[in-house]
């Protein structure tokens, strides 16, 4: 009992001592989340719930496994004045191939206009301006595997900008409606 006692002990005070050291701040732990900016009128207004659905161009965002069921193209632009004086814009574009599927293609940013560079030496400015920019460009493809199932896929570039630095990478989508 005493042996197991202090096993116990000795794992908790090494689990401790170990967790100290390491940085649970979470600071700059997430990028792009100028994707998670919702898209589509209906789609909002269904609360985010479009998923489950998504047969309109906005499928592109929500469910990409949706767009084999649009029959014909469909187009989807947004662009709003959003928080602090970004702009946030959004297009996409499906087009349906017959037996071969769907192809979409989406484009999505959010930018600010040039700021001056402060200091707390300067704070009136530097002379310097800088901006921020966040973009994302798309290429889906969606088809029907059987007569109820619908799989999707999408390839998306992904880039951020602010003054001197920039990131990129790529992700993948994959949706499915059954």
């Amino acid at each position: 009992m005493l042996m197991k006692f202090l096993t116990v002990l000795t794992v908790t005070f090494l689990t401790g001592v170990l967790s100290a050291q390491v940085d649970n701040t979470k600071r700059a732990s997430t990028a792009a989340t100028f994707l998670e900016i919702a898209v589509g009128a209906r789609a909002v207004g269904y609360g985010g719930a479009f998923v489950s659905v998504s047969n309109d161009a906005s499928a592109l965002y929500w469910n990409v496994g949706g767009i084999p069921q649009l029959s014909k193209n469909e187009v989807t632009a947004v662009h709003t004045s959003w928080l602090a004086d970004t702009k946030f814009s959004y297009a996409g574009l499906v087009l349906p191939l017959g037996d071969a599927g769907t192809l979409g293609f989406s484009f999505t940013a959010l930018s600010m206009d040039d700021m001056k560079v402060r200091t707390i030496e300067l704070p009136d400015g530097t002379g310097e301006m800088f901006n921020a920019q966040d973009l994302s460009i798309a290429i889906s493809y969606g088809r029907y595997l059987s007569d109820r199932f619908s799989i999707g896929v999408t390839f998306k570039y992904i880039q951020q900008t602010i003054w001197h630095m920039n990131s990129s990478s790529v992700a993948f989508d994959i949706g499915t409606i059954f």
